[in-house]
């Protein structure tokens, strides 16, 4: 349950989304305090159909909510 506690937590508490090319992380001038943060885009979502994904991560003091798609391979 914890996962689903993480994605129900930010999923209500995104203020704003923007969508990144990067893939991994991105720098960040948080609205909030006006610092240069970098957003790891640590937490992904993917289905079973298809090699789609959509990884996102978010400001932890604005609430900036940052994503990105992506393939993974699942032909393993």
């Amino acid at each position: 349950m914890e996962l689903l506690d993480i994605l129900k937590n930010i999923s209500s508490t995104a203020k704003s989304f923007e969508q990144t090319k990067n893939f991994y992380f991105v720098n960040h001038i948080c609205e909030e305090n006006g610092n240069n943060v970098k957003i790891m885009l640590n937490y992904k979502l993917s289905t079973d159909e298809n090699d789609k994904i959509l990884k996102f991560g978010i400001c932890q003091h604005c609430k900036k909510l940052f994503y990105c798609y992506d393939f993974e391979n699942n032909s393993l």
